[in-house]
């Protein structure tokens, strides 16, 4: 029975979709940007009187997040798998000590190993 030698990395990676995101990561990113335009939506649509400020606000922030924020992530991830960003923000979320799901399975602590004898003997023999 034949069998694949070699396969590549990309294929199980989730395809690039707009400015450098996967699929996730444009709908975090557009839900992220609708949700901080409606605080000035809803002050813009009780300024002008109009309730149509408040979807044109959020949508136009959306579209600045996908587009700045494409950018960033690009830049950010550069060279690097697509996993690493979120290992390296559930790593650093660890690091300060904020609770998460997976906070057990990452390695928070450094400490430095010495690989020599010591110089007591060990057993109680001299």
């Amino acid at each position: 029975m034949p069998s694949i030698a070699f396969i590549p990395k990309r294929l199980n990676e989730p395809p690039v979709v707009f400015r450098g995101m996967t699929g996730k990561e444009v709908v975090m990113m557009a839900v992220v940007g609708f949700a901080s335009g409606l605080p000035l939506g809803i002050v813009s649509a009780w300024v002008l009187g109009a309730i149509a400020m408040v979807p044109t606000v959020c949508f136009l922030f959306a579209g600045a997040a996908l587009w700045f924020g494409g950018t960033v992530m690009r830049r950010l991830r550069r060279g690097r798998s697509t996993i690493w960003f979120y290992r390296h923000v559930q790593w650093k979320l660890a690091c300060a000590g904020l609770p998460m799901s997976d906070a057990g399975s990452l390695i928070t602590d450094s400490t430095s190993y010495r690989i020599r004898r010591d110089s007591y003997r060990h057993g109680g023999r001299s």
